[in-house]
């Protein structure tokens, strides 16, 4: 027979089960256990209706029968008896034996082999994490009526009372378990009344100045609650000892200690509203607020999780210092960008305090200010707009609500206009102007859409909000204004009509005059747009700003169709004429006009006219050139350090570093990215604005530093924030997409989708998409072109017409894989979508062409390929140059034939030809700039001399006059020395 099977102790089984509970494991090896149980009592059950079944059973007395059932069966839990005094082992795994003793026993306790431990079903574990928090309260002012006497007679006296059954709270995730019933042993409570006793003991002996006591009951406490109370909500006798124990640590200013008692309580589970009060909250919250910066977040962590401590009731007392230390825990969450808990705090407040106009007053501007503007709307428009504030917090707040939904780029514009409505004071004359017409403007810059400009416009109207404006002619003039931009001019004529019949002051606006030459000059008509300066230069005193923007906006159209020539006199002559004062604007729009024409030379002589006529350089007009010259218009390192050296004579002030990163991302080659130093807004990265072109320079840094799941994550932000769509953000986050590790290409697909469903432009998106699938595809040939036409198939079925592009890119795919046939088809394909005749259309098809007709060796198509060329407008193209003659090196490779030797003096032929025409073309454009550098270099030598007469004729006006003065005076002095 074999040896028995060591049994475990019942030590080693608490240890395992308290290791088991303590991990992540807990949920599973609950479920598990209470499986097992299940089990065995479905055995028990079956094995007793066997026996009941059988001959033998039926022959016991019922005497014999009734003791074998209750073997089976111990009240409402499985128990197995020992057959010879029927006492059970306990093995409550809840059991105080483990807490540390005053006087522990010599004997070390040992199981008993002959006794098998019991099956006892186990109260489950409660979550005691730090996301159950509540609400706090006062400090008790009369610490003294927990005097130890009374606290230990209280306890005593509820020691003897039977242990209620604990409900433990629910576990998730990921499913809500509860066990009732669990029962305490009598001996657990009679060593829990010990471990309080001594707790008291401690306390009462930590006043005489007995700081070992105080730990002593720390210890005794944290032990406690961690073993027995693990699983347990706190019971009212516990939660006493607990704030006993807090009064203590806060008389001998043991702040820490107090702080970790009460969240320990906190954490345990709901609390009565005066069971939180006897802990003395608010002096421990006080402590962790004042040194939160030395503490860290930590310290605002434990403030926190105090304040909002779970109640079992809805709170009832208002605190006097519950409003600063809400606003304080407030804007410390905002600054460590935890959002949802100033949500919750925000929550409380408005839970407890009678009128909390004024903390959302302080709320809204506070997220506000910290860039949180989409919570900021929404505070406003669920509780403040339904509120009765006083005027000056009601003006304050709106601007701010305002302000955020621009920052928005419009996002609930409708929304906050109509909540105008709402308020009291909207009757009373402080509906302010700005508000209505910059909702308008945020509304127009989101959606370009005029129809839905005038709808909100018309709302306005139709809820009297115009009536209650003190100037509402405001309005109406940036109904002009968009309507304008919009190129709706019968309906810009009507507003303008509008607003000078019922305002006829409006008749001397000169911003209203200058939407109207905004107008004309869309049109093309200059000779009514110099009307117009003309009339508005009689009445621009005190509106020199307005003047000048009108100017602005004005030349910004006339730049788009004039060269720069043109471009500079038409300033110039407003400028000198109708006394235009030269603005930044201006500045950087002539400079782009100039490096747009590859001018350096001439933005250099435009950059000292302006300083000369009186313009002030500053470092952001130099970096907007800078950017401009590089980034846009492609200048070289070389170039752009000349142009930052010669600004320099001009304005030797710093420039920031920004100012030399776009020429240095240009200069480094294929790790430009790596290594530049972009400045971005730090909000932009948290995706805490709607400005396209800060989420666009974010995400592409994430991208090309190889985080994509951040990149994504700043667009969803964003979106979020209110940002309108941007096609330049939606490709970088398909990009990001197909890089990251996990269903990239249902991602990106997502995206464009989601673009695509709201009428979005998406056209680069899918370009980008296919060109990345297609550079990374690891496929056969076969599987390659399917894959291909998939994917022009699955785009162009929900009507997304592909690229022309692309179909370039594909074909170049196809001369990789040899297809030269498929590569020409799909050449022919893109130049058919490009609307063009000639399939020379871009550099791409023009080098896939060549390098096909060159494998296929096909004389009567390279001919005409070189034709086209020559017609095209890439005939003087350096890269279509480089393209022939690596083709012809190709085509040289081969063995002799007159097919080989026709195709080479084509190719040669179309190099020449090509290198005379650019040889040329840098003739004239070099003569050109010639003549335009002697132009403008006789141009100051005029200047310089009109100058130099005209302080010579000073001069000499200066002497007439003195000699006139010094006759005068000698003829007085003649008349008075007279006889």
């Amino acid at each position: 027979m074999p040896p028995p099977l060591p049994v475990p102790s019942k030590a080693a089984i608490h240890a395992l089960r308290g290791i088991a509970f303590g991990t992540s494991c807990a949920i599973g090896v609950i479920l598990e256990d209470q499986r097992r149980r299940i089990n065995t009592l479905r055995t028990a059950l079956s094995n007793k209706e066997k026996l009941k079944s059988a001959k033998q059973y039926r022959g016991m007395s019922d005497t014999a029968a009734a003791r074998l059932d209750e073997a089976g069966f111990a009240g409402d839990e499985l128990q197995w008896h020992r057959r010879d005094d029927g006492t059970k082992t306990s093995g409550d795994h809840d059991s105080l034996e483990a807490l540390p003793q005053r006087n522990p026993p010599d004997n070390n306790a040992s199981s008993n082999t002959g006794s098998t431990t019991p099956l006892k079903r186990e109260a489950k574990p409660a979550s005691s994490s730090w996301d159950a928090f509540a609400q706090m309260a006062e400090s008790i002012s009369q610490p003294a009526q927990y005097n130890s006497a009374t606290f230990l007679e209280a306890v005593r006296g509820t020691a003897t009372s039977p242990q209620p059954r604990i409900n433990a709270p629910a576990i998730d995730p990921p499913r809500s378990l509860s066990v009732s019933g669990t029962r305490v042993s009598r001996s657990d409570t009679e060593r829990l009344d010990e471990v309080i006793e001594e707790i008291t003991t401690c306390i009462l002996a930590s006043k005489g100045g007995g700081g070992l006591g105080l730990d002593r009951a720390l210890e005794l406490f944290f032990t406690t609650s961690r073993s027995y109370y693990s699983f347990r909500q706190f019971d009212e006798k516990w939660i006493a000892v607990s704030a006993h124990l807090s009064i203590a640590c806060q008389a001998v200013q043991r702040w820490d200690a107090a702080t970790e008692v009460l969240a320990t309580t906190v954490s345990a589970g709901p609390l009565d509203e005066s069971q939180f009060y006897a802990h003395g909250p608010v002096p421990i919250i006080q402590f962790n607020l004042t040194q939160g910066k030395e503490g860290g977040p930590e310290a605002t962590a434990a403030a926190t999780h105090i304040f909002l401590a779970t109640f079992k009731d809805k709170p009832q007392e208002e605190l006097a210092e519950f409003g600063p230390i809400a606003r304080r825990l407030f804007a410390r969450n905002l600054e460590l960008r935890k959002l949802p808990v100033s949500d919750e705090i925000f929550s409380r407040v408005l839970d407890l305090l009678a009128d909390p106009v004024s903390f959302i007053a302080w709320a809204i501007q506070k997220l506000y200010i910290s860039r949180h503007c989409n919570r900021a709307v929404e505070y406003y428009l669920l509780h403040y707009s339904k509120m009765n504030p006083s005027v000056a917090s009601y003006q304050k707040v709106v601007d701010c609500v305002v302000f955020s939904v621009e920052d928005m780029k419009g996002k609930r514009a409708g929304e906050v206009l109509r909540s105008l409505k709402l308020l009291d004071h909207a009757k009373k004359g402080s509906l302010r102007t700005r508000w209505i017409f910059r909702l308008l403007q945020a509304q127009w810059r989101r959606s370009q859409d005029f129809a839905s400009v005038k709808a909100l416009f018309d709302e306005a109207v139709s809820l009297g909000l115009l009536d209650e404006l003190n100037h509402p002619e405001g309005v109406y003039r940036t109904m002009v204004e968009i309507s304008v931009k919009a190129g709706e001019y019968e309906a810009a004529r009507s507003y303008h009509e509008t607003v000078l019949q019922q305002y006829p002051e409006m008749v001397s606006d000169v911003a209203l005059k200058g939407f109207i030459a905004l107008a004309l000059a869309k049109a093309g008509d200059w000779d009514g747009v110099l009307d117009a300066f003309t009339e508005m230069k009689a009445l621009k005193q005190g509106q020199e700003k307005q003047y000048d923007d009108a100017f602005v906006m004005v030349l910004k159209i006339f730049a788009q169709d004039h060269p720069i020539a043109e471009v500079r006199d038409f300033v110039s002559k407003y400028t000198n004429d109708l006394g235009v004062r030269m603005h930044r604007y201006i500045v950087t729009m002539v400079a782009s006009k100039y490096a747009e024409c590859r001018d350096i030379p001439g933005v250099m002589s435009w950059l000292r006219y302006c300083k000369e006529a009186g313009f002030e350089m500053d470092v952001c007009v130099f970096n907007a050139v800078f950017h401009t010259c590089v980034v846009r218009f492609g200048v070289s390192y070389s170039v752009f350090k000349k142009l930052y050296s010669d600004t320099q004579k001009l304005s030797p002030d710093d420039n920031t570093r920004r100012t030399l990163n776009p020429a240095g991302s240009a200069a480094v080659g294929p790790f430009r990215y790596s290594r530049r130093v972009e400045r971005v807004n730090k909000f932009t990265y948290a995706g805490m604005t709607a400005n396209r072109r800060d989420v666009y320079e974010a995400m592409n840094q994430k991208l090309h530093l190889d985080k994509p799941a951040k990149a994504i994550s700043i667009y969803k932000q964003a979106l979020e924030y209110g940002m309108p769509y941007c096609p330049d953000c939606l490709r970088v986050a398909v990009l990001a997409a197909l890089k990251s590790r996990r269903d990239g290409f249902a991602s990106a697909l997502k995206f464009i989708r989601d673009v695509h469903e709201q009428g979005g432009d998406v056209n680069s998106a899918v370009s980008a998409l296919i060109k990345f699938q297609l550079d990374h595809i690891k496929a056969s040939t076969e599987d390659t072109l399917l894959q291909m036409r998939n994917l022009i198939t699955q785009f162009e079925s929900i009507n997304i017409i592909i690229d022309p592009t692309v179909l370039t890119h594909m074909a170049w795919v196809c001369i990789d894989m040899g297809h030269y046939e498929r590569a020409v088809s799909l050449c022919t394909l893109a130049m058919n979508r490009a609307g063009s005749e000639n399939p020379c259309f871009s550099r791409q098809s023009i080098k896939v062409l060549l390098m096909a007709y060159a494998k296929l060796l096909d004389v009567e198509e390279m001919r005409k390929l070189t034709d086209d060329i020559l017609k095209s407008e890439f005939a003087t193209d350096k890269s279509v140059l480089s393209y022939l003659k690596s083709t012809k090196r190709i085509v040289q490779k081969y063995s002799e034939g007159a097919d080989v030797d026709e195709l080479l003096v084509m190719l040669k032929d179309t190099i020449a030809a090509v290198v005379s025409r650019r040889y040329k073309g840098f003739t004239i454009a070099n003569e050109t700039l010639q003549i335009m550098q002697d132009a403008l270099t006789d141009m100051d030598e005029k200047t310089t001399q009109k100058t130099a007469r005209n302080h010579t004729r000073d001069i000499e006006f200066d002497e007439d006059e003195d000699e006139d003065e010094d006759n005068q005076r000698h003829q007085d002095v003649d008349e008075d020395s007279g006889p």
